[in-house]
């Protein structure tokens, strides 16, 4: 069983990955979709417009990752993970 260091890691590793490779798979099925509605030809894209497109959907997927997070916290009144000693 991993501690509960080697957990942490592996949240952030993951929450890391998912920051990363979320907004790729975003920009993937959207240009599929495009591709067979016959909207877009891939060979019209340059790597700079994929690069661009990647960045901006990654801005707004991790500004809306903190928004949801911070909403949360809101909601429910303070940090996570904090004591129990309210006496």
């Amino acid at each position: 069983m991993a501690s509960d260091g080697g957990r942490s890691n592996l949240k952030t590793i993951a929450l890391g990955l998912a920051v990363l490779f979320v907004p790729a798979l975003i920009i993937v099925a959207t240009l599929e979709f495009l591709i067979l509605t016959g909207d877009l030809v891939l060979n019209e894209l340059t790597p700079l417009e994929l690069v661009e497109l990647y960045l901006i959907d990654l801005v707004l997927f991790a500004g809306g990752a903190y928004l949801l997070y911070r909403l949360l916290l809101y909601s429910i009144g303070g940090p996570l993970g904090g004591t129990d000693d309210e006496e």
